[in-house]
Order: structure tokens, then C-alpha cells, then sequence
């Protein structure tokens, strides 16, 4: 029974965090670990049950066959499943010449990339409240693709996961090598940048978070305020906006006045259904009554549709983002790998320059 739950469910609920089917082993290597070490109880299965073994491949080890049992403790399967017949078959499509230089190639593509990536972000002043907030998931999916290849390399470019005196070990290894262009270095300054990026991201959130009800509060307040002065325009009372009584406006922005101030912090989902109708039915205001020719109403009407906006994005900001950000930065598989390949090559020159997570990930 654990090993069918372990094949067919998402027992650790790790997919939300990783919603992208090209991350999903990624995602799914707690779960392939705990299959991995429970199969041994079941050697059948490892021996002869060539459907099962080839589905668990399928779902956990199409593109990886260098896995993280437990605290940096690596295991290579070409050589765990070599004397089982079933699992090292399942295997070979994994380990086809075409697949390994297909991952290894793009991996070597997104370290290229996302290290211009990383480096804009960091930039200072670059992340700004306005500008996390309106790229959430773009932010988080930097970070995803930042993780799973600095992940997929350290592991599949690890000395200790190859045996030198096993050819096949050494023909894949050196496969990895040239058709991913490995080079310690640049990948230990992504590692380093992507922690600094994480680090500069969860502060800003950690933050956002504390002072969130109150700037929605905030915004409210005045989205509604403007809308009553708006009201008060159109009762005639104020000659100096040269603006004609308009009883149904008056009426109108009233009505909209109470709607902003109806709006309930605790109910984030009907807040945020109902703010983007409040928009909509005053960008509509505008163009029915032909208020354009009037700038002070124009100015009002623009004014609160901007704090409607802001209330939307401060109602975005949840702890979730802070929870995905916490599974996806795990780098615990690297514990040992860190140690022996990079921060002995090229660390010393960066420690001081990088925050490090406090007993978090990188």
C-alpha cells in the first residue's frame, strides 16, 4: 500500500509549489527518495514487474537519475538498479544518448539565461514594492527555474555520484560534462546570487505582509473619500467646479462611496471579485456621461480606480508565496555536494559579499 500511494499521489502536496509539468520530478523528489528506499522491500517489483517499474520512471525519473535520499546523501541508480533487471531496463530511456544530451543541453541553456535574469533583479532598486507585486508569479518562476537547474546540475555533475572505475558511470558522466559545458564556478555564482534574490524577495514579503491590512485599509479610505467629494460635485453646492447639478451622479457616487467602504479585509475573494467590478463601472462612468471634458472629475474618478488597483495587489499578497518560496529554495540534497565540489573551489571570494539564509535554504 505505500508503495502504490507513493506511486500514484502527490503525497507531500509539492506540486502547487512547482505548477510547471517540465519542474514536475523536481517537485516529485521527496516522494521518488521514499519509493526509491521503500521498493528494496518489494524486490519483485525491482526485478520483474517491468509495467510498474516503467511508470515509476515515467512520473519520477524521465530526466534525472542522480537522486537526494536523505540530507545530502546522493545515489546514482545506472549503478543502484544495475542487478535488477526490471528497474535497470525502465532506466535505459532515461539514459538514452538522445535524452541525457537533450536535459544537459538545456540546462546549459537556462544557466545562461537566468543569470542576466538574476543580476537585472538584483539591480539596485530594482525590486521595488510595485514592481514585486504586479510580477509575483513571474518572480516566483525565476526562482523555480533557478533552483531545479542549479539542483539538476550539482546532482548530475557530482563526483561522488559517478564510480571512476565504471565505464558506463564515466561515459554518462562525461557526457553531462561537455553537453551541459559545466563550469563550477558560474554555477556557484548563480547559487549565490539566486540565494541573495531569494533573500531580497522574502525580507520584501516578510514586510508586505506585516503591513498589509493597514495600507488596504488605507486605500479604501480614500478610494471611498473620493468618491463622496465626487457627490458632493454634482449636488451644485460647490460653483466653483463649473460642473452642472446632477442629481443621478450624486446619487451614483454615493452609491459607490458605500460600495468601497462595504468592501470586507477578510473576505479577500469577494473583496477582489467586487474591487474589479467597482473599476470597471467607473472607467464605464466615465465614457456614458462624457465626463472627460471636466479634468477635476477626470483626476478624481483616475485617482480611485488607482486605489482600487492598490487594494487589489495588497490583497495578493499572501503567506503562500513565502511557503512556495520556502519549498522551492530547499537545498538540502547539496549539503554534502557543497562542500566538497564549490565552496572550496570559488566560495571564499563571495561569502562576504552574499547574504546567507538564516537556517534556511541556500
Amino acid at each position: 500500500m505505500v508503495i502504490g500511494r507513493l506511486r500514484s499521489d502527490d503525497i507531500y502536496n509539492q506540486v502547487s509549489a512547482y505548477p510547471l509539468p517540465e519542474h514536475r520530478s523536481t517537485a516529485l523528489a521527496n516522494q521518488a527518495a521514499m519509493l526509491y528506499v521503500c521498493l528494496y522491500f518489494s524486490p519483485s517489483i525491482l526485478h520483474t514487474q517491468q509495467a510498474k517499474m516503467r511508470e515509476i520512471v515515467d512520473k519520477y525519473f524521465p530526466d534525472n537519475w542522480v537522486i537526494s535520499v536523505y540530507m545530502g546523501i546522493t545515489v546514482n541508480l545506472i549503478e543502484a538498479w544495475e542487478p535488477y533487471k526490471a528497474a535497470k531496463t525502465a532506466l535505459n530511456y532515461t539514459l538514452d544518448v538522445a535524452n541525457v544530451k537533450e536535459q544537459s543541453c538545456r540546462y546549459a541553456a537556462s544557466v545562461d539565461t537566468l543569470r542576466s535574469q538574476v543580476l537585472q533583479l538584483l539591480k539596485e532598486g530594482f525590486l521595488r514594492e510595485e514592481i514585486v507585486l504586479d510580477n509575483i508569479p513571474k518572480l516566483l518562476n525565476c526562482l523555480r527555474d533557478c533552483n531545479v537547474s542549479i539542483r539538476w546540475l550539482m546532482l548530475h555533475t557530482a563526483e561522488s555520484a559517478y564510480d571512476p572505475n565504471n565505464k558506463r558511470l564515466r561515459q554518462i558522466k562525461d557526457q553531462v560534462l561537455a553537453d551541459s559545458k559545466y563550469n563550477s564556478k558560474i554555477l556557484f555564482q548563480l547559487l549565490l546570487d539566486t540565494a541573495q534574490f531569494e533573500f531580497v524577495l522574502k525580507e520584501m514579503f516578510k514586510q508586505m505582509l506585516v503591513e498589509k491590512q493597514l495600507k488596504w485599509e488605507s486605500y479604501k479610505k480614500e478610494g471611498s473619500e473620493r468618491m463622496t467629494e465626487l457627490a458632493e460635485v454634482f449636488s451644485g453646492v460647490k460653483p466653483l467646479t463649473r460642473v452642472e447639478k446632477n442629481e443621478n451622479l450624486q446619487a451614483w457616487f454615493r452609491e459607490i462611496s458605500k460600495q468601497i467602504e462595504s468592501l470586507n479585509y477578510e473576505d479577500a475573494t469577494a473583496a477582489g471579485r467586487k474591487t474589479v467590478q467597482l473599476i470597471q463601472a467607473l472607467v464605464e462612468v466615465q465614457e456614458f456621461h462624457q465626463l472627460e471634458s471636466n479634468l477635476q472629475v477626470c483626476q478624481f474618478l483616475a485617482d480611485t480606480r488607482k486605489f482600487l488597483h492598490q487594494m487589489i495587489r495588497t490583497i495578493n499578497i499572501k503567506e503562500e508565496v513565502l511557503i512556495t518560496m520556502q519549498i522551492v529554495g530547499d537545498l538540502s540534497y547539496a549539503w554534502q555536494l557543497i562542500d566538497r565540489k564549490h565552496v572550496h573551489v570559488s566560495g571564499q571570494n563571495h561569502q562576504a559579499a552574499n547574504p546567507r539564509h538564516n537556517g534556511g535554504t541556500h
